[in-house]
């Protein structure tokens, strides 16, 4: 059976819906043109529907049948066809993670799991060509970089070091790193852009660092702390406009 399906959606015969469950397989011996088979028959799907909703629970599997699902997918988007939604409804790991990626909004499942690595093969012969094997994985891992580091705005050195070693995320690990926009079933949010995201994380640590500054200040006396008659003003303030909010909501 093939590790993917595609079908109308249930309330909008115009849209679709991709299911990718298995390990992802280029459906080609190696003798013929490999990821040839999968993108035109994805590809020859996308072109019947406009939005499509792509539900993903793989392991993995061959780095190029994802690199060519990411590209159909990411084309569908990019030329104004429809919109794609990306749910991971179980795992996307390794090589499904970069399919991921090709959403214009990505949801997870709350018990859904989300796993980058640096791309491993397996290779025989002498040094000359080891050494060879060695240098085309490094050429693959600049690609998976590309996808990451476009979706989740982090910088490349950021993204190698995550790719080093298995990194397993949770749902809400993968929306606090960028890697997804929200959980399912929940109200869902824009997605931020990634410079958004840079910018918002470093007002945080800003913020952090500013209030960090001041609590030493204070602990040292070299900063004003906070006057008790005025706080006790502004809370006085505060409950007199609750109480007013209410008794408006009334009439």
């Amino acid at each position: 059976m093939p590790f993917w399906s595609f079908r109308n959606a249930e309330d909008n015969e115009e849209n679709g819906v991709l299911q990718i469950d298995g390990v992802l397989e280029v459906e080609q011996d190696w003798w013929g043109p490999s990821g040839q088979v999968i993108a035109r028959n994805i590809r020859r799907h996308l072109d019947r529907v406009k939005d499509v909703t792509v539900y993903i629970n793989s392991p993995g599997g061959d780095v190029m049948a994802g690199a060519e699902i990411y590209t159909a997918l990411r084309e569908h988007s990019a030329n104004g066809k429809g919109r794609v939604t990306v749910k991971v409804s179980g795992i996307a790991a390794s090589a499904a993670s970069i399919v991921a990626m090709a959403g214009d909004e990505i949801l997870m499942s709350p018990v859904a799991y989300m796993m980058i690595h640096n791309p491993w093969t397996v290779a025989a012969g002498n040094a000359q060509e080891l050494r060879k094997q060695a240098d085309v994985l490094d050429v693959i891992s600049e690609g998976l970089i590309n996808a990451y580091e476009r979706r989740t705005g982090k910088s490349r050195d950021e993204i190698a070091a995550m790719l080093s070693t298995d990194t397993y995320m949770s749902a809400q690990t993968c929306i606090d790193e960028g890697f997804a926009d929200g959980m399912m079933w929940e109200t869902p949010q824009q997605p931020a852009d990634p410079a958004a995201r840079q910018t918002a994380a470093k007002m945080q640590s800003r913020n952090y660092n500013r209030q960090a500054v001041m609590a030493m200040l204070q602990a040292h006396g070299a900063a004003p702390k906070e006057d008790p008659q005025a706080a006790q003003e502004a809370a006085r303030r505060a409950e007199i406009a609750k109480r007013a909010s209410i008794v408006a909501g009334l009439f």
